[in-house]
């Protein structure tokens, strides 16, 4: 019986050049990946190069990372919660003094100019 899986085009994490787009297609479309990497260096040559860099690049911005196998992307990620996380906790532990009645005088006393 088939599994009734939702596909998603992410990634490739373990099938993967550069960032593993033609890994994720490949997987996606049921191809070898192999086989769509040639046709795009093919047609990327034919193109002048550029506008194939930029589709490469726009691909590897907009698809997601394999979810079983974040990789740095998902390194950085995880950084980014737990930094954001600790920057949430010490705002509401931590609050600002305000001093009121403050002199001229008090503040060279204490060596400041």
């Amino acid at each position: 019986m088939r599994e009734n899986r939702k596909r998603r085009l992410t990634r490739s994490a373990s099938d993967r050049i550069l960032g593993g787009v033609f890994g994720g297609l490949g997987k996606y479309l049921h191809v070898s990946p192999n086989f769509l990497r040639v046709i795009y260096v093919i047609l990327t040559i034919l193109t002048a190069v550029m506008p194939g860099v930029i589709v490469y690049l726009i691909l590897l911005i907009i698809m997601p990372p394999d979810p079983e196998h974040p990789g740095i992307m998902g390194f950085f990620q995880a950084f980014n919660d737990l930094n954001k996380k600790m920057t949430d906790s010490g705002d509401q532990s931590r609050s600002r003094r305000q001093l009121t009645d403050v002199e001229e005088k008090d503040i060279k006393r204490n060596g400041r100019s």
